[in-house]
Parts: C-alpha cells; structure tokens; sequence
C-alpha cells in the first residue's frame, strides 16, 4: 500500500476542517473543534503526523486557526504539537502559526498557554 501523502476531512458543525499535504509540507486545522469524541478524531491526524512529517525533508507548516474547542480537543492538540516537538524540529523544518481574531482573548490565551509549554517555533498571529 502506497503512503498516504494527503489527509482531507471536511468542516461539520462540531469539527474543524483538516487539510494536511505533506508533499508541499502545508497542514491546517481550522473552524471549531467539540467532536462527540476526539480520540476518534484526532487519532488517524496524529497518526498521519507521524508517519509523514521526518519523511518530507521540506519546511512543514502548521496552521491553527479555531474559533473554539472544547477541553478534550485540547488535550488532542496538545497531544499533535508534542509530536512535532519530538522530532525535533528546528525553524527550518517548521513553524507552528495560531491564527486568532485579535479580539479573541480566550484563543489568544490558549494560543500563549501551548507557545509557553512547548519547544517548537510557535507564532501566534492576530488578525
């Protein structure tokens, strides 16, 4: 079976829209994130992380830009950048960027709470 290089799961009422293409190194989360349950969410994105993102060998760029999510996703989101951490990426393979409202305080927050545990360059950009 052929590596799977793309991983496409569309936008619900209660689910962010992931768009991840490790050939171009181009990975975005967006929208709002209370899935009934995230493990079964997130799993197979944290998954595809894993498998794809030591193979590339290009700039890998993370976009993360919810208008909210709830404690559980969190927990996921936590869970997906820790993975970048571990491989040790450096600011040539990687940049995390939060985007958030500039009015959004609580995004803004939760983007500063995981930028202050986490060793990876991490950008938040308000607009």
């Amino acid at each position: 079976m052929a590596d799977q290089i793309k991983l496409h799961i569309e936008r619900s009422e209660d689910t962010p829209e992931v768009s991840f293409d490790a050939s171009s190194g181009m990975y975005s989360i967006l929208g709002r994130s209370l899935p009934e349950n995230a493990y079964n969410f997130y799993h197979p994105v944290i998954d595809f992380v894993k498998s794809n993102i030591i193979k590339t060998g290009i700039k890998n760029i993370f976009i993360i830009q919810l208008d909210y999510f709830n404690s559980s996703s969190g927990r996921f989101i936590f869970e997906l950048l820790t993975v970048l951490e571990e491989y040790q990426l450096s600011e040539n393979t990687l940049q995390v960027i939060w985007k958030v409202e500039k009015d959004d305080e609580l995004m803004i927050e939760k983007g500063e709470e995981l930028q202050s545990m986490l060793k990876i360059p991490f950008q938040i950009e308000k607009t």
